[in-house]
């Protein structure tokens, strides 16, 4: 091959011109909108001990039409792509990741100008604000039945960013997948029924430590939180995780796509509480046949005499397992179980405990536990459905305890 020009450079099959320089006037422009700031973490991009710039002006459209060109096959002109609308400024991390081949079909033009826009104009509005467009991830998995699910990184950063408009962010660990909360080993409850659910606490409260510092530290600011385990787990998990930062909730959707993303096309569901026994008494039970239906014949004898036995149940639609495919549907079954929560305030004000039978999703769960008021609300007994009835498993917001 003959010897290049200076001004020629050779991609994979393709011998293309040197990249020109972006125009002055364009590179202020970018850094002006910007702010300084990589426009997907928010990270400040002088360095302040040095003063040197550690931005770069990244295109969200390849320069050139060559093969290994990100995006490079768009049909925008090519004195268009040295634009300042053509380029994104960003940290040299973000830079890598948004250019890396095996992320181009996730980091499209489309989600690159939303994303430059979207930051752009924040700036423009409100230069303080710190970033808003993370949410750390909490993967919780396993001990349930002997299933082995797990959720990839890929398809987590791809629900946060639809369900959200944010960015999936992995607290520092030795996999950069952050706070993992592992159940595997703890195998099925039968074999050791009271370690089984104790272990299962301990881990839990181990493993979010970190989310508990960040929180501290001010450095969480959202979760996003995959989860799929026994429900009194779960239950348990939300409780510990309480409302101090906003969080959002996935679950795994059955059908073709095997997705945990929420359905915008399905229908919500309502529900409603129903008083299914009453005596003159401060005990009390909560059915919640919402995935499945719990006749209250299925309850042990303890907790149905002389107990209050309240029921929450989707209103016109049989309870099944799949109930919760719209996001709305898990918001009103948090609304109306807060309601009932508010009411014992009321009507049961002398109660301590309440006797929980759960047929219910795994958010629903999450959002039974977290709804708990410390020192307001009762404690519940979880009870868990095994082959020979219901058997009580662990207890939440047990003063004597917490």
């Amino acid at each position: 091959m003959a010897e290049l020009e200076e001004d020629q450079i050779t991609l994979t099959n393709y011998t293309v011109s040197k990249r020109p320089s972006i125009k002055i006037e364009d590179r202020f422009r970018l850094w002006v909108r910007s702010g300084g700031r990589c426009a997907i973490c928010n990270k400040y991009l002088l360095d302040l001990t040095y003063e040197v710039n550690v931005g770069e002006m990244a295109h969200i459209v390849g320069w050139s039409k060559a093969k290994n060109s990100p995006r490079g096959e768009a049909k925008t002109p090519l004195d268009e792509r040295n634009d300042v609308n053509n380029l994104v400024l960003l940290c040299a991390e973000h830079h890598k990741i948004v250019d890396t081949k095996a992320l181009l079909e996730e980091f499209t033009i489309e989600r690159l100008i939303m994303q430059k826009v979207k930051h752009e104009q924040r700036i423009f509005h409100l230069t303080s604000l710190n970033a808003d467009a993370e949410s750390v991830v909490l993967r919780m998995l396993g001990g349930i039945r002997g299933v082995n699910v797990e959720v990839s990184k890929k398809h987590v950063r791809d629900v946060v960013f639809k369900s959200e408009e944010k960015f999936a962010m992995y607290m520092d660990s030795f996999d950069r997948h952050g706070i993992e909360i592992d159940l595997h080993t703890l195998g099925e409850p039968e074999e050791a029924w009271d370690a089984y659910w104790q272990m299962g606490q301990t881990i839990i409260d181990r493993s979010l430590r970190p989310l508990t510092d960040g929180i501290q530290k001010g450095t969480i600011r959202h979760l996003s939180v995959f989860a799929l385990s026994r429900i009194p787990l779960l239950t348990y998990l939300g409780y510990k995780l309480g409302d101090k930062v906003p969080a959002s909730f996935y679950q795994k959707q059955r059908g073709t796509s095997e997705t945990w993303a929420w359905s915008t096309d399905e229908p919500e569901v309502q529900f409603e509480i129903n008083y299914l026994k009453k005596h003159e008494s401060n005990k009390l039970s909560l059915v919640l046949s919402i995935s499945g239906s719990i006749p209250l014949a299925d309850l042990p004898e303890a907790s149905k005499s002389g107990s209050n036995i309240y029921e929450i149940r989707p209103i016109g639609v049989t309870p099944h397992r799949d109930i919760f495919t719209n996001r709305k549907s898990l918001e009103n079954f948090t609304v109306v179980y807060h309601r009932f929560l508010s009411e014992l305030e009321k009507d049961h004000k002398a109660s301590r405990n309440i006797d929980f039978f759960p047929a219910i999703p795994v958010t629903a769960a999450i959002a039974c536990g977290r709804g708990l008021m410390r020192d307001v609300h009762p404690a519940i007994t979880i009870y868990d459905r095994t082959a020979n009835g219901y058997r009580s498993s662990l207890k939440i917001n047990n003063n004597e305890i917490n």
